[in-house]
């Protein structure tokens, strides 16, 4: 070890004189990081995080001045005068902006401003390093998240430097490589922006599980769910008619699982799920058909293949720079929502960086919001970010600037954070829990009685809530803010989430909406009124239930019921209103306390 630290100096040494040379435009950027990634390459990877974190604390004061500008032209400066960059609770934001050699997962936590972090250090990379906007892509989950960071780029950038930076959902990026490509631009394909399903072949599907379902199957499956909680299923009358019916959902699940790191079960239910898909998918090719699922993993091998990207004929104007980024001019790639990454995903951004292997990728995202594991989202990818990509660091955005403190006390307690993990209050004001809970007995009750209870319980106390949060906005000097109804379902204790909100009253002014917990990722409102908070609705139902319990864990299912609490109380600003009919959630425990203060 004592001759190996003279050598990493001297690398270091090396490495910062090249950043130097980067902001005095006499070195490439990629050159540096072809050499700090040939250096550690070889590595183990505790050693390597060692060098890049002490590489990272030397280059982040090399750009710590032009990443400060960039963060100041985009956040004001406090009534004092203090700069936005000079803050403590911007720490996290100027490290990360700071940074252009070394891979790095940010997770940044609920309210923190990714979308503003990613923002800014566009913005340093083109207007302090002279990188070409053309270089930066961004990719995404879904068209509203696409369309959102695209519009704050040419707000930023302006409209004429903003729009040349490339930002693709993930499938849109697969849907122009296959309709360009000579060898899969005859296929049809049955997906375009954010499709992750088979939707345009469910026919096809539920025809071929009648025909890949047999006797032998259904017996395989009673004498799986006897003896379980799902023991009820056996019972029914239409109990084959069922089990087609979870099977068809399961399908989507089990194709997205396919390559996580964690094996599937072998067993007779994984083994009839492989059946299906099998000829599900033999059925795409038969037809000449590519859906979301299969269009990734297709994109994915034509990325890793020897295609030349970049000089295909079949390009349109407007998505050449696309290809030719793809084809190898790719500097800086920007991942959004890291922690929902599926193998198929993780596939397309290990083909996007073979094809520019001096690329640096920042993937952007937090392990409490991993709420889709029904879509094959797994916390592998985000947790195993240093086994996969090379010279890497893993950073942390904790400022939360959306939630008052006592909301994002909640949040941390909720997942049981440590000191390093927890989210930081940004704002000023305190925010308000109020919690209302029913004590329903709901255990061997028929569902039709105690839901009526329920139901009796909420109509009881929703519109109070709501009447109360909007007090707090006129006692403050604000106007009547927003409330939302939140649930893990549509149609909590079986009645719509609207039904519920037309019992509150907006005579004197206020908006109400509703949203399932699910759907509300991304979103915030001034106050959230949580109607289930309560431990039989965290973790929800799951739409493959009961054949997940072959694909995903137990525990992990009920972390993600806790990571999805976690998301439904940190979408409120002012307020939050808990309402549980039955037991409170013991997450949410630490809600009876805080809302005493």
């Amino acid at each position: 070890m004592n001759i190996e630290a003279p050598q990493i100096t001297l690398f270091e040494d090396s490495h910062i004189e090249h950043c130097k040379n980067v902001l005095k435009k006499e070195a490439q950027i990629e050159d540096v990081v072809r050499a700090l990634r040939d250096n550690v390459g070889d590595k183990h990877r505790t050693e390597q995080t060692e060098v890049v974190t002490e590489i990272a604390k030397r280059e982040r004061k090399v750009f710590k001045t032009r990443a400060a500008a960039a963060i100041d032209r985009h956040l004001d400066a406090t009534e004092d005068g203090t700069k936005a960059s000079e803050l403590a609770i911007n720490k996290g934001l100027l490290n990360f902006v700071s940074l252009i050699t070394p891979n790095i997962r940010l997770r940044a936590r609920a309210g923190s401003g990714k979308s503003t972090a990613l923002v800014i250090k566009c913005d340093f990379l083109i207007n302090e390093l002279g990188v070409a906007p053309e270089a930066i892509q961004l990719l995404t989950f879904n068209r509203s998240a696409s369309n959102d960071l695209s519009k704050k780029l040419r707000k930023a950038l302006g409209d004429k430097v903003g729009k040349r930076v490339g930002v693709n959902t993930f499938h849109s990026l697969a849907y122009h490589i296959l309709n360009c490509c000579p060898q899969t631009q005859h296929l049809k394909l049955i997906f375009k922006e954010e499709d992750r399903s088979q939707k345009e072949q469910l026919s096809d599907l539920e025809a071929i599980v009648v025909k890949e379902t047999t006797a032998r199957d259904f017996a395989a499956y009673r004498e799986r769910y006897e003896g379980t909680s799902y023991s009820y299923m056996t019972r029914f009358e239409n109990f084959d008619q069922s089990i087609r019916d979870f099977v068809t959902g399961a399908t989507a699940l089990y194709r997205a699982r396919r390559g996580t790191p964690t094996p599937l079960k072998h067993n007779p239910v994984t083994r009839h799920l492989e059946r299906v898909v099998a000829a599900y998918e033999a059925r795409l090719r038969q037809s000449s058909t590519l859906d979301g699922e299969a269009g990734l993993r297709e994109a994915a091998r034509i990325l890793e293949s020897d295609v030349d990207l970049a000089n295909l004929n079949r390009i349109d104007e407007g998505i050449q720079p696309l290809f030719t980024r793809l084809g190898g001019g790719m500097q800086f790639l920007f991942v959004d929502e890291f922690q929902d990454f599926s193998a198929a995903f993780a596939e397309i951004t290990q083909g996007v960086m073979a094809r520019n292997p001096n690329c640096v990728m920042n993937a952007v995202g937090d392990d409490w919001q991993s709420i889709n594991a029904f879509m094959g989202a797994d916390l592998s990818f985000f947790n195993g970010m240093k086994k996969t990509h090379v010279a890497s660091l893993n950073l942390p955005l904790h400022s939360n600037w959306r939630c008052g403190k006592r909301i994002v006390e909640l949040g941390n307690r909720v997942m049981g954070a440590s000191k390093a993990t927890a989210a930081v209050p940004a704002l000023p004001h305190d925010g308000k829990i109020r919690v209302r809970v029913g004590d329903i007995q709901n255990f061997k009750r028929k569902k039709e009685e105690w839901h009526a209870e329920a139901q009796d319980f909420l109509e009881g106390h929703i519109n109070n809530m709501a009447q109360a949060a909007w007090a707090d906005d006129l006692r403050a000097g604000r106007e009547r803010g927003t409330v939302v109804l939140l649930a893990a379902q549509n149609s909590p204790f079986s009645k719509s989430l609207q039904a519920y909100a037309k019992m509150i009253d907006t005579t004197e002014g206020g908006k109400v909406t509703t949203s399932t917990s699910h759907a509300s990722k991304g979103g915030e409102w001034d106050h959230v009124i949580l109607l289930d908070g309560t431990a039989s609705h965290y973790p929800s139902a799951h739409p493959a239930e009961p054949a997940q319990r072959d694909m995903i864990k137990r525990a992990d299912l009920e972390e993600e019921g806790q990571r999805l609490l976690y998301v439904a109380v940190t979408r409120a600003k002012y307020t939050l209103s808990i309402l549980a009919p039955t037991e409170l959630h013991p997450k949410l425990n630490a809600a009876l306390e805080i809302a005493r203060r």
